[in-house]
């Protein structure tokens, strides 16, 4: 009997099938796992074609909607490296790119102005960084947005253009550049290295590192007793403003300072400066302008335009800059061609690009008005290309008679600070020699236009508080805190002259108008360390400051009426070195400790405190400012 059984079965195993398809996943799944763990290797070399035509053969192929903004930069960058990429690792951001990121990120957030993000690509790489990129093209465009940004940054930290909060700290550099590419990176400086206990670098410091106390005593005999200068701390009398103590003359010659001077050599180019110094003065030589048949003629001229018809104002839109495509780019080039910043040699001014050529005409307008050259049309820019012809020619007009009321010709030598420009000119020969940031007085305190003389430089000046300052900040701030306003250098003074601590009596005796109150020269004085004295009803003076900040922004209406200069120690070294032996070098000795000097002016250099809110240059270009006062009457001009 067989126990086979010739029937077969109708139903099969799943077994085999199930077992078979388990190995397949597992294959396919370590095969997923490996993949996954293999990072993509990006070609040595890969984006060289892409590099080499965006920033040589074609810019105008540059793929991505945030413009460079820093091309010739860029390109001599790339250049050195071959075009290759800077800141990848294969197709991920390298190390040093993501601190760069945090390091822009941490200006932006204390900057807040929004063309800092603009200008640093912050959007785009928020946008793009959320995948990794992995193609080929967009880690070219990441890394040249990059490079710009990185460049961007590095550049308003030289120039100081970054807000407080935003600036890294002192003894840090942005960058550093080695062989194997671009790091940020601390400096190992020592400032206090470089300076002796009174914060400057004596002569005999450079010349004999090694003799520091027999140098020491050398530079104390040429520096206080050799030149016969008298440097003293002087206390006014009671109600007068003159002085008690000794003044000198500015034309004194004979001491051994020389010496000193021919034995330091050029310090200023081959020794770290002193922290109390400007850096040398350096002339500049532009042409002063300022005449007023210059205005009548671009009187003429706005009224000729206004007249024609031809001018047509910019409609509402997004803010535009390089690389923008908008329709309302053809009206803004036309505009400008009306104004006289573009220049036109035949190109297209039909078209809807925003070119090189145009983004050069908007940084021409946006200098000619007082505004930040950073190439954008935004809401600030948009409103003063739509300031009319009609009203321009108003504004002209208006200062053609400001300047009528000055002498024709100002002098072969003098100072001129233009409250709306926020700026001070100092002139010879009718070229510029000098020219600086200043702070006007708030609108509550206006500067007030006069003519007027420097007569007295004075270093390490005491401020003796006004009343109405003292009344209204100053007494407030001494009840509450009696030994920081000391220690700041505050003092009663009665009416002997003596000074007196800041006790409450004597505190309500100043409060009463029977004692004043001041402020001893020396670093934390509100003054500063340079004072000129230009004699005025108003008791107004150019003076130093400690809130150095406020020169890096654009509208700079901050004090109670006095003038606040961004370079007192140049325009002290450019009034009294036709006086005798000055220069930089002896200025900053001057602006060290608490001791006050002043120096009498021989040759009384007049100044000129205007407002003129339209001038022509000394390059024949007309120029507008904002009328901070509101003294023009016309809305429009008022921002």
């Amino acid at each position: 009997m067989s126990y086979f059984t010739p029937k077969r079965r109708t139903r099969k195993s799943l077994l085999p099938l199930l077992t078979l398809g388990s190995l397949c996943v597992f294959a396919l799944y370590y095969a997923f796992a490996a993949n996954q763990q293999t990072e993509p290797v990006l070609p040595d070399n890969a984006v060289r074609p892409h590099l080499v035509l965006w920033l040589e053969e074609n810019p105008d192929a540059w793929p991505a909607q945030d413009p460079i903004f820093n091309p010739a930069a860029v390109r001599r960058i790339y250049r050195r490296t071959d075009y290759r990429l800077l800141w990848f690792d294969n197709y991920n951001l390298s190390d040093t790119a993501n601190d760069l990121l945090k390091q822009l990120t941490a200006a932006s957030s204390g900057n807040p102005s929004s063309m800092v993000d603009y200008r640093y690509h912050l959007g785009y790489f928020d946008r793009t960084l959320r995948d990794t990129p992995q193609r080929l093209q967009m880690a070219a465009v990441l890394d040249v947005l990059l490079t710009d940004a990185f460049v961007s940054y590095a550049r308003d930290t030289q120039l100081d253009k970054l807000t407080p909060k935003s600036r890294p700290p002192k003894g840090v550099t942005p960058v550093y550049h080695q062989a194997g590419g671009f790091q940020l990176a601390q400096l190992n400086t020592s400032r206090q290295n470089n300076a002796i206990d009174s914060g400057y670098r004596t002569v005999s410091d450079v010349s004999t590192p090694g003799n520091y106390a027999r140098d020491r005593s050398r530079e104390r005999y040429y520096y206080n007793r050799g030149r016969g200068i008298t440097r003293f701390r002087h206390y006014s009398t009671w109600g007068s403003r003159s002085y008690s103590t000794r003044n000198y003359s500015a034309s004194a010659r004979n001491y051994p300072y020389q010496e000193s001077r021919q034995e330091a050599g050029n310090l200023a180019t081959s020794e770290p400066l002193s922290g109390n110094s400007e850096g040398p003065y350096i002339e500049e030589n532009a042409p002063y302008g300022g005449d007023v048949a210059a205005l009548r003629n671009e009187l003429a001229r706005l009224r000729g335009l206004s007249a024609s018809g031809r001018w047509r104002p910019l409609p509402p839109g997004p803010a535009m800059t390089l690389g923008a495509r908008h329709p309302h780019v053809a009206l803004l080039r036309n505009m400008l061609a009306l104004y006289g910043d573009y220049y036109s040699y035949g190109g297209e001014p039909n078209s809807d690009r925003f070119d090189q050529r145009l983004h050069e005409a908007v940084l021409r307008f946006q200098e000619r008005h007082g505004l930040k050259p950073d190439g954008i049309v935004g809401r600030e820019t948009r409103k003063r290309l739509n300031l009319s012809p009609a009203a321009r020619a108003q504004i002209v007009e208006i200062n053609i008679r400001r300047r009528e009321q000055l002498p024709a010709h100002l002098g072969n030598r003098f100072v001129q600070v233009n409250v709306p420009e926020y700026k001070l000119h100092y002139v010879e020969d009718d070229r510029i020699r000098l020219s600086m940031n200043v702070v006007v007085g708030k609108k509550k305190h206006a500067t007030p236009e006069m003519t007027t003389r420097v007569s007295k430089v004075i270093f390490n000046p005491t401020w003796t508080v006004p009343r109405s300052i003292l009344v209204n900040e100053i007494l407030p701030k001494a009840r509450a805190n009696p030994t920081g306003m000391e220690n700041m250098g505050y003092r009663v003074v009665s009416g002997s002259g003596e000074y007196l601590p800041l006790t409450p009596k004597n505190l309500s005796a100043a409060g009463a108008g029977s004692y004043l109150l001041r402020q001893k020269g020396g670093e934390d004085n509100i003054l500063g360390r340079v004072k000129f004295e230009i004699p005025n009803r108003h008791d107004i003076y150019l003076h130093d400051t400690r809130a150095r900040s406020l020169f890096a922004k654009t509208d700079r209406d901050y004090s109670h009426g006095c003038i606040r200069l961004e370079k007192p120690r140049h325009l002290a070294e450019a009034l009294l070195r036709p006086e005798g032996n000055w220069d930089q070098w002896r200025i900053d000795q001057l602006t060290t400790g608490d001791e006050t000097t002043e120096v009498e002016l021989k040759q009384r250099v007049p100044v000129y405190i205007t407002y003129w809110t339209a001038w022509v240059d000394g390059r024949g270009h007309l120029n507008f400012r904002d009328d901070i006062y509101g003294k023009d009457g016309l809305s429009a001009n008022q921002w």
